[in-house]
């Protein structure tokens, strides 16, 4: 290293000197006339031109004529809006819309109303726009409620025009400032462009007492108030006891689905139970060294988790595999935090067991989404499970067994059976179809297994029958409105001549001819195969190919127009509930120990506003890209 470079200054972020890079930047030297203005260089150099954006006219732009004519052409012609945007000295200033703005900044940031009244915000809307006048906290809080009723009547719209039937998700929170119950409902439909919506409508506080009945009584107001509660096709409700009373008092007639993604956490943690020596271990020895090694990064938010969330447990195992050699260092070396050392028989163990859980935190991930649709990979994910237990209990790898067991007897507890409706959509999925449903239930049933398989096809038949029946029905509805002029001139006209002919004594008052175009119906329909059967006859595609499920639908919806209607349905359905409880980690963002006194109204205006934005795109990452999953 040379002396000259020794001696040169090496920057250093002290809080204070670092923010000076930003102070010091040089300031432009170019004239704005050339954000509306385009340069033309010539071979001469001394021969500059400048040419307008708008009326394409050319000026000369020699530096010794300056740019004020240039300006004084812009000043003197309109310009139209670019990207949008007015220009400035086209712009008009929009009290409402500047209001809106500043709702939409409070709503999706989660900032207090008191933010409209500091000094720094005022500031900041004086610069950007002097004719904004300055609100305070309350009118903020009200202008929000207004935009909330705005954009509820539009989604409220988006709902009544859903060509399908929309599935609601369901589930509770309290919050720990307040002590108030918030119920949330989320509605998830198929629209006519085959894309997966979901939409927050409810998040409500719930008055006393919080049991079935009242839940009850919250959810047919809120299906009566958004006008849905004829549409609705199934509702996604973890196993708490009080949601089984709720279903037995609203006395709907919809599908019901467990969440998915809650069984298989009571399966985990039932199993977890038993192999408490080695995660409890394994998590003492990977937090003491954690805290003594800048290698790994463990929040407190972490420890907190592992007492009660079994994925943090298994990220835990997974991570002390990558950090092995740190680990053993640290468990040889310390003496201090009595550190011993896993023998390579321990460490063996906790690889076998990482890799058992893996499969339930896979699935789990997969069946947790709300961006595509998870129904049909339900049939696969519940087997994989299934399989695994069952392969792990005769398996070499007894100090699983036990643990094994037990997470078998809650597996048969929720899934002894699978669940029909779930496990027709699988079918309606082209990579599956019946074939695979056959060869899973061959895996484990043996020579059983047609027993499980025609439950499922008869009932998605009888299903696929009433998609028939309302598809036949409504099309015969929009025929009976047509206008009469529409029918064919020639049976118009024989229709007359029948009018005034001569009865020839073929049944005197018996027409048969409704009665034979209905013989003809029925005969053309026995004979004739179904969507349903087309659609099973046809090969499947590659199991694991990545492909849109609903974009498949919506290209093969012309040749199974009622089947399509089925699949719309169907792939609604979520299977875990976890779009509501991630309303409920905004919840705790909206209701903080600064912000408790919101009135409910208010909670749930917020909520449901940040929701519906981010389904416009006011998010900071890419919350609503679509993913193809295969599992």
């Amino acid at each position: 290293m040379t002396m000259a470079s020794s001696n040169s200054p090496i920057p250093v972020d002290d809080g204070f000197n670092e923010y000076e890079s930003a102070a010091k930047r040089q300031k432009s030297t170019t004239s704005k006339v050339w954000d509306e203005m385009t340069k033309l260089e010539y071979e001469n150099k001394n021969e500059l031109k400048a040419q307008c954006n708008y009326c394409k006219t050319i000026f000369s732009a020699k530096s010794s004529s300056g740019t004020s004519h240039l300006r004084r052409h812009l000043n003197s012609s309109t310009q139209p809006s670019l990207g949008g945007v007015p220009f400035i000295k086209n712009y008009k200033f929009d009290a409402d819309e500047c209001r809106q703005a500043v709702s939409t900044f409070l709503v999706c940031g989660k900032h207090s109303f008191r933010t409209v009244e500091e000094p720094g915000f005022r500031h900041m809307m004086r610069i950007a726009s002097p004719n904004f006048k300055n609100i305070s906290r309350y009118t903020a809080a009200r202008d929000v409620l207004m935009y909330y009723a705005k954009e509820r009547d539009r989604v409220k719209e988006e709902l009544a025009k859903a060509p399908g039937l929309i599935c609601l998700t369901s589930d509770n929170w309290n919050s720990e400032h307040t002590n108030d119950e918030y119920i949330c409902i989320t509605a998830h439909w198929v629209d006519k462009d085959w894309k997966l919506q979901k939409r927050i409508i409810r998040f409500r506080a719930l008055f006393l007492p919080y049991d079935g009945l009242n839940i009850a009584d919250e959810l047919v107001l809120c299906l009566s108030q958004w006008g849905i509660d004829k549409k609705i096709f199934s509702i996604t409700l973890d196993n708490a006891s009080y949601n089984d009373v709720m279903l037995f008092c609203v006395m709907v007639l919809f599908f019901q689905v467990r969440c998915c993604a809650h069984i298989l956490n009571l399966i985990v943690k039932a199993g977890l139970e038993l192999a408490d020596d080695v995660v409890r271990i394994r998590r003492k020895r990977f937090y003491d060294v954690a805290d003594k090694s800048f290698h790994l990064n463990v929040t407190k938010k972490l420890r907190q988790d592992v007492c009660v969330r079994w994925n943090s447990t298994y990220l835990i195992l997974e991570s002390s595999l990558y950090y092995k050699d740190v680990l053993d260092y640290w468990g040889q070396r310390d003496k201090d935090y009595q550190i011993i050392a896993l023998s390579n028989e321990e460490w063996r163990n906790v690889a076998i067991l990482c890799k058992f859980l893996k499969v339930f935190y896979d699935v789990i991930c997969i069946f947790s989404g709300s961006n595509y649709p998870t129904v049909n990979l339900y049939f696969r994910g519940v087997w994989k499970v299934h399989k695994l237990l069952l392969d792990t209990v005769k398996g070499p790898h007894s100090f699983l067994t036990p643990m094994v067991k037990q997470m078998q007897e809650k597996f048969n507890k929720y899934w002894a059976e699978y669940s029909l409706i779930l496990s027709c959509a699988a079918i309606l999925d082209p990579r599956y179809k019946l074939n695979y449903v056959q060869y899973c239930f061959t895996t484990i049933y043996g020579i059983h297994a047609s027993d499980f398989v025609e439950t499922i096809l008869s009932n998605l038949r009888l299903l696929f029958d009433e998609y028939v029946k309302r598809f036949k029905s409504t099309s015969s509805s929009l025929a009976g409105s047509s206008n009469v002029s529409d029918k064919n001139p020639v049976d118009s006209s024989l229709d007359e001549h029948n009018v005034n002919s001569v009865d020839f004594g073929f049944g005197g008052d018996f027409d048969e001819s409704d009665d034979y175009k209905r013989y003809l119906n029925e005969s053309s329909t026995m004979s004739e195969k179904s969507q349903l059967d087309i659609y099973l006859e046809e090969s499947a595609l590659e199991l694991n190919s990545q492909i849109d499920v609903l974009d498949y639908w919506s290209k093969s919806s012309v040749r199974y127009n009622e089947l399509s209607l089925l699949a719309r349905d169907l792939l609604a359905i979520p299977i875990s509930a976890v779009a509501s409880e991630s309303a409920f980690s905004m919840g705790k963002k909206v209701i903080t120990p600064l912000k408790s006194s919101l009135k409910p109204k208010t909670v749930q205006a917020i909520v449901c506003l940040d929701d519906w934005m981010r389904a416009k795109g006011f998010s900071t990452g890419n919350y609503y890209s679509r993913f193809i999953v295969v599992i």
